[in-house]
């Protein structure tokens, strides 16, 4: 599993037990496209509002489903080496958990309404690596996106933005994957036939040699240690 499917599926689970009521479900299946109806990538809009913009109207099929919130990896947005030897590079990635609810909530609404569950969501990442190898998240932008009417009331929904990084290792120059377990990423390689190498062979001893006029006087040897019984 990829690093970006393996965080934002932690950031779901996280939101699901911690946002209780505030919302009917945390899912993954939509992006800003779908829930905004928007054609981003023909250029017809801009999801970031600017003043005198009108607000883009959200998809139907969404408004329905609201109060909602939707978890979206937006990618790894750079990466840098982190050793001369370029073998180990620093992933910057982007998640954003997209919140709709209704735009202000009265006594006559049971829920949270959408600010304060932009709140919580921030409240309940920021900070959070949930047990992997990652910098904890850090909260950035907030976006409105888009509103609509429902039951005759206003339904808004905002993107929350949060980035964070991770250490991804690259190959030696020339070599070839070389899974050693079944945990390992690299066995992706091994289940759909991709060219392997053997896995390096491990260490077992280091000698040193004391040389005088081209002869040997005293040798080191350092060896793997036996393991101990249990």
């Amino acid at each position: 599993m990829s690093m970006l499917l393996t965080v934002q599926t932690a950031i779901a689970d996280r939101l699901r037990q911690g946002m209780g009521r505030m919302a009917r479900e945390v899912a993954a299946d939509l992006d800003e496209t779908g829930l905004c109806g928007l054609q981003l990538a023909h250029g017809d809009y801009a999801s970031r509002l600017t003043p005198g913009q009108s607000s883009p109207a959200i998809n139907p099929q969404a408004l329905a489903r609201l109060p909602a919130l939707w978890t979206v990896a937006g990618g790894v947005t750079s990466s840098q080496p982190q050793t001369s030897q370029r073998l180990r590079y620093k992933a910057n990635a982007l998640f954003t958990v997209i919140v709709g609810d209704r735009l202000q909530a009265d006594a006559n609404y049971a829920g949270a309404g959408v600010w304060p569950m932009v709140y919580a969501v921030r409240r309940l990442l920021a900070s959070q690596d949930f047990g992997l190898a990652i910098n904890p998240l850090l909260p950035e932008k907030v976006r409105p996106l888009g509103q609509a009417q429902r039951d005759s009331q206003p339904w808004s929904l905002v993107a929350c933005d949060f980035s964070t990084y991770w250490l991804d290792e690259a190959l030696d120059n020339g070599h070839w994957p070389a899974p050693q377990k079944d945990g390992d990423a690299d066995q992706l390689f091994a289940r759909f036939g991709g060219r392997l190498e053997d896995p390096a062979k491990s260490w077992q001893s280091t000698r040193l040699d004391y040389s005088l006029a081209d002869s040997i006087k005293a040798q080191d040897v350092v060896a793997t240690p036996a393991p101990q019984p249990k």
